[in-house]
Formats: C-alpha cells, sequence, structure tokens
C-alpha cells in the first residue's frame, strides 16, 4: 500500500517530542493558529494534532512538514542531504499505478449531500476574511497535453459549494484556467486535504510542464503513487488521500477574495478572484483534516523554500562550479533572503553568483555570498561572517527597479518593482590573516559522546 499521511504520521510518534496532540477542545477561529504562533515563538515546531474541534466530528493536524528534519525524514533521507537527495530522486520519475478503489472512497458524496460546512475548515488570523483551506493541493490537466499539474492554492469558503481562489503567481495552473476559459469551458479540478509528504513537496516541483507532477511525487516516494478516478471530474487523485472535493474554476466568472495572511507576514488581498464550485465530495472512513497555519510562519515558508533550494543550486553550479550550498532564510518570508556559500577562486566571483541568483528568482531581494566554512542553514554564522568580512562601502550593491513580487506590500505599492541587494561576505584573497578560533575534532567528537551532545 501506499504511503499516505497516516503512516508518515505514525513514524513521527515513534519520535520524541514530535507530534503534540491536543486533547482539550479548541476554536476553529483563530485558537489552532494562536497555539502554532506562540509554540514559534518560544523556538518549538511540534506537529499539532487536534482530537476535539468545536462543532466537528473531525480532527485537524498542523504543522507537518515545519522542519527540515521532518521533511528528511519524508525523503528517507538527513537533515543535511536533503537537496541532494531531492535533486537525486526526482530523476527518478515514477508513472502513477491506477487502482480501481482505495480509503478516499470510503464516502462519497455528491449534489445536495456536498456541504463544505461539515469540514473544520480554519479561520486564520483576524484579518483574514473567513475560512480557508490552506493544504489543498489543487491538481488540474493542461487542457491541451492533458498533463497533470499540481500546486496549493488559498481556497477560501463561500457557501456549502463554493470556493474562492486566486492564481496569482501566474503559474501553470494560471495557464490552465487561461486556455479553457478562451475556449469557453470551466477548468476541472480536484482538491487533495491530507496527503503524504512527498505529495506536497512534488507540487512545488519547478520543472517543466510537460512534467506529470505524480510521477515526480512517485520519485520523491520511491515507490509509484497509487491513484483513483474521480467521481465527477476527468481526473484521478491519490487513492490514500483523506479527503477530496473535485469542482470546477468557473469561466468568466470573478467575485472578490481575501484579504488572506500571506508569506510576507501581511494580509494580502491581491488576487485573480476566481470562483471554484464543488460537485463532489469523497473522503475516508474518519477521516483527518490537514492544515497549513498560513501567514510567517514556518510551514508556510519552508514547503516551497526546501523544493527550490536544490535547483537554484544546480542552476548556479552550471556558472561556478564551486558553489557550495543554498539557503533561503526562514527569519524571511519564502525566498526574499538568499543565502550562498562557495570557495572563491576569482575577485568578482561573488558578485557573479549574487547576480545569477537575483535574476533566477524575481522574489528574491537580498542575496549575501559567504565563505564556504560559513553554514548558510546557520543564521547566527552567516550574520558573524557580515559583521567581519564585509565593508559596506565596497561589499554592499543595490540593483534599482527589479521585478518584485506582489505579495510583498513594498513591491506591490510600487507596481510590482523590487530593488534587489547584493552582500559580498567573502574574505579577501589576498592579505587575510585572520584565523577562525576552532576546536580539534577528536575533541569535538569526544565530547558529543561524553555529554550525549
Amino acid at each position: 500500500m501506499s504511503k499516505d499521511l497516516r503512516s508518515y504520521l505514525q513514524t513521527l510518534e515513534l519520535i520524541p517530542g514530535e507530534v503534540m496532540k491536543v486533547k482539550e477542545e479548541v476554536d476553529p477561529i483563530h485558537e489552532i493558529t494562536g497555539l502554532v504562533v506562540e509554540l514559534e515563538r518560544k523556538k518549538r515546531y511540534p506537529v499539532l494534532y487536534f482530537e476535539h474541534v468545536k462543532g466537528y466530528d473531525i480532527p485537524v493536524v498542523t504543522n507537518v512538514l515545519a522542519t527540515r528534519e521532518r521533511m528528511a525524514i519524508a525523503l528517507n533521507t538527513t537533515r543535511e542531504k536533503l537537496s541532494d537527495t531531492i535533486l537525486e530522486m526526482e530523476k527518478n520519475l515514477l508513472k502513477p499505478r491506477h487502482v480501481s478503489s482505495g480509503p478516499v472512497k470510503d464516502i462519497i458524496l455528491t449534489e445536495d449531500d456536498v456541504n463544505l460546512y461539515s469540514l473544520p475548515i480554519l479561520t486564520h488570523f483576524e484579518q483574514d476574511v473567513g475560512p480557508y483551506i490552506t493544504a489543498g493541493n489543487m491538481v488540474a490537466k493542461n487542457p491541451d497535453t492533458r498533463i497533470r499539474d499540481l500546486s496549493f492554492k488559498r481556497l477560501q469558503l463561500k457557501g456549502k459549494d463554493k470556493l474562492g481562489t486566486s492564481f496569482h503567481s501566474r503559474r501553470y495552473m494560471w495557464h490552465f484556467q487561461k486556455r479553457a476559459e478562451e475556449q469557453g469551458n470551466p477548468l476541472e479540478i480536484a482538491i487533495i486535504i491530507g496527503v503524504h509528504p512527498t505529495t506536497s513537496l512534488s507540487s512545488q516541483w519547478r520543472g517543466p510542464m510537460s512534467v506529470d507532477d505524480y510521477e515526480v511525487a512517485g520519485g520523491l516516494m520511491n515507490e509509484p503513487l497509487e491513484i483513483v478516478k474521480c467521481e465527477t471530474v476527468d481526473l484521478e487523485v491519490p487513492a490514500n488521500a483523506e479527503i477530496v472535493l473535485e469542482g470546477e474554476v468557473l469561466p468568466n466568472v470573478r467575485e472578490p477574495e481575501g484579504p488572506f495572511g500571506e508569506s510576507s507576514g501581511y494580509a494580502s488581498d491581491a488576487s485573480t478572484n476566481h470562483v471554484v464550485k464543488i460537485k463532489a465530495i469523497t473522503h475516508r472512513e474518519n477521516p483527518i483534516y490537514q492544515d497549513i497555519t498560513p501567514g510567517f510562519q514556518a510551514e508556510h515558508k519552508l514547503i516551497p523554500v526546501v523544493m527550490t533550494e536544490p535547483h537554484l543550486r544546480e542552476f548556479l553550479l552550471q556558472k561556478v562550479p564551486t558553489v557550495k550550498a543554498v539557503s533561503y532564510t526562514e527569519s524571511a518570508p519564502s525566498r526574499y533572503h538568499c543565502y550562498i556559500s562557495m570557495k572563491k577562486m576569482f575577485k568578482g566571483q561573488p558578485r557573479q553568483v549574487i547576480f545569477a541568483a537575483l535574476a533566477w528568482d524575481k522574489r528574491t531581494k537580498l542575496v549575501v555570498v559567504v565563505d564556504d566554512d560559513i553554514d548558510v542553514y546557520n543564521e547566527r554564522e552567516v550574520l558573524w561572517a557580515i559583521a567581519t568580512r564585509m565593508q559596506p562601502d565596497e561589499d554592499i550593491f543595490i540593483i534599482p527597479k527589479g521585478q518584485g513580487n506582489l505579495l510583498d506590500p513594498s513591491s506591490f505599492i510600487r507596481g510590482g518593482i523590487s530593488g534587489k541587494m547584493g552582500i559580498d561576505a567573502t574574505k579577501p584573497l589576498e592579505g587575510w590573516t585572520a584565523e577562525r578560533l576552532t576546536i580539534p575534532k577528536e575533541t569535538s567528537d569526544k565530547i558529543k559522546e561524553k555529554f550525549g551532545l
């Protein structure tokens, strides 16, 4: 049987402190998000499993992928090897396996039985216009090639069978809907809630439109994704998903959607204002509702980052073979600030890397390049390098009026324009005599063993 959300949670429960089960009743309005926010302030990121959500008999799980360590567990690797593992597994595309049925077909609701209000859809922030589905992986087929694309979409609850959504990223799903609309057709979609992390991660894959995202999910899972046909639309969904909403994006229909708490940490009403009509709900017996806490919270920022870093590093290695590691820092919104380590061989090389990184991702506003002895996943080390290896009058430069990200309010008010900044925090090739303080490796190993560190 394919891996699923439940098998993954069972694995995590064997690790002390990874899963926090909340038995007290919680309100779906603000309380669940409030707990996530308060725990993050204390630098705690457990999976939160809420057994009793006020007004519902369906449990809610959130924070599933809030740490790199948990993503590594899902991919059967280590935190240190996560980027390399993703690149390797993505090359091993596996076609999905069609099955006649699966747990997601335990309950099938159509027509008048469709009722989105039966699901514990959360209201996260007081600035949000209302409840939002946040962990919904939307799948659709290219109207011309019939190849599937999978991506997260914010989904506002608008009625018992109606959702609002936005395609503001202008990626594949936006093109699919536009093409279907030009043909006078709705875009058939399914919204998948509650899946194994590899399916969620495959939705963030940055490969060509010609590759089926279900094949990427199979590669990340290291086994074919089992899929089953939908009831009312010409699509397939993971057979072991918790909940599936089948429907269509209506052509030539727009309604206000938002504001919604985006990863910038601000409420955003930037939206394409599309409308989704739900035609069927299928789910497992006693389903689990999966949520991703939106806004400036760890899981919301980390999922797209982890799947983007390996591809940026691969791109940069084609330009500068001595690039070592890439990290989109978690102290900024997703992909706004980027740290890159490298072994500098020539003067000007760090600037070449900075220019390449800024060109590769329009979201990025700041790129810092450091030497290869700096751990770019440890922001304390990066800031130390900036403090001790950089001179502002020589090593900082600004690029004015580049393309920005509309979810960044400072870019939005300038019509999508954003300045860019590069910082070369590498040591000079000549004349540097300062020696970094170290502990002998044998002593470090001895200390770790002696004190169980």
